[in-house]
């Protein structure tokens, strides 16, 4: 076997084993697209070379990260983790197709993977969570039952969007808040079809400041790729504040070259409703 494709896939299994908590030849089959039997043998092959990674669990019909488990041809990272899904994606609509996952930019804080982990495996396994979370308005660990469906990733942090039994309703939980006891509630009553906001897509205008000057927009509207001084920007409405927060257009700025961009005022009306009170 090529060395090439041995590292891919020994990559695969590490990230798969340890931020969804077991791997298979199943697995490996649908992702590298080779026969069942390849399959079976790189697996078999890692955990001969690494036995200390992994152990096999015929009730999971599946190979588990144990206690011992140091990656090998991965960092470890949930970047990697997402680009990987990234992969599997319809490459031509990564953002909405039909899956659990989506982005808007990279994140910058470093998350366990005890804590993705169980999380993953409720949304596939479309499962409750009964979680400890901490708030700002509630500091402490509170107990919350939640069903989460989707991982999201911003700029600054990654959450899960989950329908919340305490507010009855879709919220965005931060994943560095949780503080790691994860214990499974059954079947969740609530999925993903049921999150009005995540389901909606809205388009977002922006243009240029109108305090510029001709010149100045023009720049501007090449910046962005604008058509007739707008560009419009197609976004999930549970995104929607992420997506003005990564364009700075969450706060109006007191001067034009610092604003550059605004919503178009029409638009605004549209989607105000969406945005937090």
């Amino acid at each position: 076997m090529p060395e090439t494709i041995e590292s891919e896939a020994a990559r695969y299994i590490e990230l798969i084993a340890l931020w969804e908590g077991r791997i298979n030849a199943t697995h490996l089959q649908s992702a590298l697209n080779i026969s069942r039997h390849t399959a079976q043998k790189i697996l078999h092959a890692y955990n001969e070379r690494h036995p200390q990674n992994l152990f096999y669990d015929s009730s999971l019909k599946g190979n588990i990260p144990t206690g011992l488990f140091k990656p090998r041809y991965c960092q470890g990272r949930i970047e990697e983790y997402f680009q990987q899904l990234l992969r599997s994606l319809n490459p031509q609509d990564k953002t909405f197709t039909e899956s659990q996952f989506d982005f808007v930019e990279a994140p910058l804080r470093n998350i366990s993977p005890e804590y993705v982990r169980p999380i993953v495996q409720a949304i596939r396994g479309k499962k409750r969570l009964d979680v400890g979370y901490a708030s700002v308005t509630t500091p402490d660990f509170e107990e919350r039952i939640i069903a989460p469906h989707s991982l999201v990733f911003t700029d600054i942090r990654w959450h899960v969007r989950a329908y919340c039994e305490k507010n009855q309703d879709f919220r965005d939980f931060v994943l560095s808040r949780f503080n790691g006891v994860f214990n499974e509630e059954g079947a969740a009553r609530f999925h993903r079809e049921h999150d009005e906001k995540w389901n909606r897509l809205v388009d977002l205008v922006i243009e240029p400041d109108p305090r510029l000057s001709a010149s100045q927009k023009r720049i501007i509207e090449l910046d962005y790729q604008m058509e007739n001084g707008q560009r419009v920007l197609k976004t999930r409405a549970a995104l929607l504040m992420y997506l003005l927060q990564k364009l700075h257009l969450e706060q109006y700025k007191p001067t034009a070259e610092a604003q550059q961009i605004i919503v178009n005022s029409e638009c605004w009306k549209r989607i105000e409703k969406y945005l937090p009170k």
